[in-house]
């Protein structure tokens, strides 16, 4: 599963992808999504996440590549 921030149109996120080991960075705009990077575990993804959404004060949601 993956945890994102979004205001609606643009997501920044941790993806999960079928073909990767590990959750990777991106930014979903439109039907589009760049991959910056990759986290070592799916929990300091959802830290990373989390500490990011409370410093923007925005709140994550699950959601993603994944889901459809």
């Amino acid at each position: 599963m993956a945890k994102k921030l979004t205001n609606g149109k643009i997501s920044i996120g941790a993806y999960m992808f079928p073909d990767r080991k590990k959750p990777c960075l991106c930014i979903e705009e439109g039907n589009q999504i760049v991959v910056y990077g990759h986290f070592n575990t799916i929990e300091g993804a959802d830290e990373f996440i989390d500490k990011l959404g409370k410093m923007v004060g925005a709140k994550s949601v699950f959601g993603g590549a994944e889901d459809g």
